[in-house]
């Protein structure tokens, strides 16, 4: 197939329009998880090619900023019919840059596929004007504008669901009539720069999105995103990336005066009252906390039970993951998120945690000797029950397909959401009742950008709002208010007519 490529492959930038691949640019090697094997190469992004795409943007951004909205609708909705049918070059990219199967990919391509098709049917709502009365002599009349050159970088989505989180990473502030540099997760490039050829073949004209694979070398990654930064035609960036990373990026932006929108780590919760159906709540936990690895923003990480659901849960849960997840291993996308994920594995062990697997309770010692031994980046599917404040595991994101029990006696609901409301993260809540209409009303007290009733805790909709609070980020994607996110309300005033 044509899509196909060799290993001396190297992904080029898209730059106003065209690939560019400079013989002298430093580049990197892109492997597949979990063997690590060299997949292909990619250019590495400097600050000469940011600069390069920068004014190819900005040149763009006059013409496209007044391109009428139902011209812009009509690139997006071809763009969805011809990524509709692009199923096995999406599969493609993502088994030979994230080590995912046909289902991940699959979920992955029909999520964009809606998000292209029905970013239309909020366009012009979002983007309406609106006249005030001041009450006066005076009327108002407020303008949504897109900013200009908006900065983009997705590195979490390498692990994440790069083809959802890197389309949305520049399609609402290209709706928005904003003009974009993206930078390209390093270990999935390739599957960035395919959104970038799939909007140029829709009709997207050249130089409104540009693509560059960012440096895997975190010194040289630094120094392109302070390129991007300061550039005074960068007006806004969006992120979506670990917190620590965001937090750097935070400072260089505040730095320039620039305004972002970030999503960023979580610690997501399941949290069980005490009449909870446990038949669904070992289901939704086990999906939510082993989907595609555990490796998403939103995975199930801490379920906070009450203690004398325990015992029957932890027997169900196991029986659910020989069910749902019949293979003994899943795959990380480096050895590096094995290695972290075996260190807070260790402490937690040490610190009196038990372990459990799809064969029940694990012996310790022979489990972390089994994973080491393993030279791949896989890992088997655990959950730990006995988990307390005091192991890295209760505060620290794993992404990797592990979850904690923590217990509380369940006869005040209002303890189990202290309990969630004192991590540091907040992005993403399930609350598992049977009495529907209560755990709505207990939504309303956690802190969190969306609480899920019944259901995982990884949940998302293209026409929905997403995004966290606290260190979990600010600002939203999706909807109409990912569209205005991306724009700033201008006024226009006048006096009234004397009648």
């Amino acid at each position: 197939m044509s899509f196909e490529k060799e290993s001396n492959f190297c992904v080029p930038f898209w730059i106003d329009g065209t690939t560019i691949c400079p013989e002298d640019s430093p580049r990197y090697d892109v492997t597949t998880p979990p063997s690590q094997a060299l997949t292909w190469t990619a250019c590495a992004a400097s600050p000469a090619t940011v600069d390069e795409a920068i004014a190819s943007a900005s040149k763009a951004f006059i013409t496209w900023s007044k391109t009428p909205l139902p011209d812009r609708i009509s690139i997006f909705s071809k763009a969805a019919s011809i990524l509709e049918s692009s199923a096995s070059e999406v599969q493609y990219y993502f088994e030979k840059e994230i080590g995912a199967g046909i289902g991940w990919s699959a979920f992955n391509q029909s999520f964009c596929v809606k998000s292209l098709g029905s970013i239309g049917n909020v366009l012009e709502e979002a983007l309406r004007s609106e006249t005030i009365d001041g009450g006066d002599s005076m009327t108002a009349m407020l303008h949504r504008v897109p900013y200009g050159v908006v900065g983009a970088i997705a590195p979490c989505a390498t692990r994440n669901a790069p083809l959802i989180l890197g389309l949305r990473a520049v399609l609402a502030p290209i709706a928005a009539g904003n003009t974009v540099v993206m930078l390209a997760a390093p270990l999935s490039p390739m599957t960035h720069h395919f959104i970038a050829l799939l909007l140029h073949s829709a009709g997207l004209p050249p130089g409104v999105l540009n693509v560059l694979p960012a440096p895997s070398a975190p010194g040289n990654a630094a120094e392109v995103v302070e390129t991007l930064l300061k550039h005074p035609a960068v007006q806004y960036l969006n992120f979506t990336g670990s917190t620590a990373v965001g937090r750097k990026i935070n400072e260089v932006a505040g730095r320039y005066g620039k305004p972002v929108t970030m999503e960023l780590g979580g610690k997501c919760v399941a949290l069980a009252l005490k009449d909870a159906d446990l038949d669904t709540l070992a289901q939704e936990l086990v999906v939510g906390a082993y989907l595609n690895s555990g490796q998403i923003c939103m995975s199930t990480e801490l379920a906070i039970i009450p203690s004398p659901l325990i015992p029957t849960l932890v027997q169900k849960i196991v029986d659910s993951i020989r069910i749902i997840f019949p293979e003994s291993q899943l795959p990380l996308v480096t050895g590096t998120a094995k290695d972290k994920l075996l260190g807070l594995l260790k402490d937690a062990i040490e610190k009196g945690a038990v372990v459990y697997s799809s064969s029940g309770e694990e012996a310790p010692a022979t489990l972390i000797d089994s994973i080491t031994a393993d030279a791949s980046s896989s890992v088997p599917l655990l959950f730990l029950t006995k988990v307390t404040k005091d192991m890295s595991i209760y505060q620290t994101e794993t992404f990797g397909p592990i979850f904690s029990i923590v217990e509380y006696d369940g006869e005040n609901p209002h303890d189990g959401i202290a309990l969630a409301n004192e991590l540091e993260f907040g992005l993403s809540v399930s609350i598992f009742s049977k009495n529907e209409v209560e755990a709505i009303k207990l939504g309303e007290y956690i802190d969190s950008g969306a609480v899920h009733i019944n259901h995982m805790t990884v949940y998302d909709n293209p026409v929905f709002p997403h995004g966290g609070v606290k260190a979990s980020g600010y600002g939203r994607f999706g909807g109409k208010w990912g569209i205005q996110e991306f724009t700033y309300i201008k006024t226009i005033t006048f006096k009234k007519p004397v009648a």
